[in-house]
């Protein structure tokens, strides 16, 4: 996309912020403001004018700052994921009283967090809308903070950001330094700062604490992300399939997209696979719960598939968490169990031309396990 100058940009955001006025005047809904503490999503109102005028914001403030702040300020972002992280790890968002205040001396002594750190942490999340202060030494909840309070699930994500990826995050620079050439999972972001020659995951798995908030990360995100489910829902015509089709859901983690797929279609044989960890979690928390035509088998996807003959195998997020010779791998292990007409699903993370683009999945997975995003049209 060409530039636009600031009179352009300044006339689009006009445009799109009244469409979305619009739309809301139309369903009935207030405009919301940052110091709303329950409000909705303008990214559901209409998903197209909420991304196009982020899109259009953002270049905007690239030109009012110029060069030198806009990249000062990049650099600096590692401050902007430090004080989530300690706002999170100490669950300050719970110790504020839903519509009141409380005190840095109150949440210092709730928490446990020196107070003069804990009000510099804070007074540094306002900046980004995370809290407000009102009146002076009184903390009190913003559309941000009180999402927090709101979705312990997407909480537990948070933590795994600041305890598990971003000592890696921080680190993927000097790991390309030391490996400009490498495709090795050993040779990243997370083995420079873990000081270790494991790959990740098996890093991981001799972590059992960093693990389990790992896995709690995973399911929290898997939870959060419902219209992505939804999306994988819509995107292939499932009806299609023979009446009493098996699908195996391959590193279906806890299984949260194959129960979905389990309600819509009842007389699908569903059978989701992970590492046994995973899948120990998943029958405890599934006992007794839920449809009856999803089963557990703990499997590793680089070893032959044991279910041969099903009619869909689904890999659904799983490749761009490894580098190309690991997907040749994982797809060759299911060479032996496919019959003639079996499918191959793979949901997965496109990457679009550079006019339309969001690559940070790609980059958070070149910082753990030297893998990537692919990109459309490759």
């Amino acid at each position: 996309m060409k530039g636009r100058t600031i009179g352009e940009l300044g006339d689009s955001v006009s445009r799109l912020t009244s469409a979305l006025e619009k739309e809301l005047t139309s369903r009935g809904l207030e405009s919301p403001t940052v110091d709303d503490e329950t409000p909705g999503s303008l990214s559901e109102i209409d998903p197209q004018a909420a991304r196009e005028l982020i899109e259009t914001v953002r270049e905007l403030e690239v030109l009012v700052q110029g060069p030198r702040q806009t990249l000062g300020l990049m650099g600096l972002q590692v401050h902007d994921s430090s004080s989530l992280g300690a706002v999170v790890l100490f669950d300050i968002p719970n110790l504020v009283p839903p519509g009141g205040s409380s005190t840095y001396a109150e949440l210092s002594a709730k928490s446990g967090l020196d107070e003069d750190r804990l009000t510099r942490i804070l007074r540094y999340a306002m900046t980004n809308f995370i809290f407000r202060e009102g009146p002076a030494g009184h903390v009190r909840h913003t559309v941000l903070s009180a999402h927090l309070t709101q979705s312990p699930s997407f909480c537990d994500f948070l933590r795994t950001i600041a305890l598990v990826f971003n000592p890696a995050n921080t680190c993927l620079s000097i790991a390309l330094q030391r490996f400009p050439n490498t495709q090795s999972m050993t040779q990243t972001g997370h083995s420079v700062a873990r000081h270790t020659e494991q790959t990740f995951y098996d890093w991981l798995d001799n972590n059992p604490d960093l693990r389990d908030s790992f896995d709690r990360g995973m399911e929290g995100i898997s939870r959060g992300g419902q219209r992505l489910q939804d999306t994988d829902l819509r995107a292939y015509p499932w009806k299609d399939l023979p009446r009493h089709s098996i699908v195996v859901d391959v590193g279906g983690s806890g299984g949260h997209f194959a129960r979905d797929l389990a309600q819509l279609h009842p007389e699908f044989t569903i059978i989701v696979q992970d590492l046994p960890r995973v899948i120990e979690v998943a029958l405890k928390e599934r006992r007794g719960k839920g449809v009856t035509n999803v089963s557990y088998q703990a499997h590793s996807f680089f070893d032959e598939q044991p279910v041969r003959g099903a009619d869909v195998y689904f890999m659904r997020h799983i490749f761009h968490n490894h580098p190309d010779t690991e997907c040749v791998a994982i797809l060759n292990a299911l060479l032996p169990a496919l019959k003639p007409g079996a499918r191959v699903l793979v949901s997965e993370y496109i990457v679009p031309s550079a006019e339309n683009v969001d690559r940070d999945l790609g980059s958070k997975a070149m910082r753990r396990v030297s893998s990537h995003s692919r990109f459309a049209g490759t």
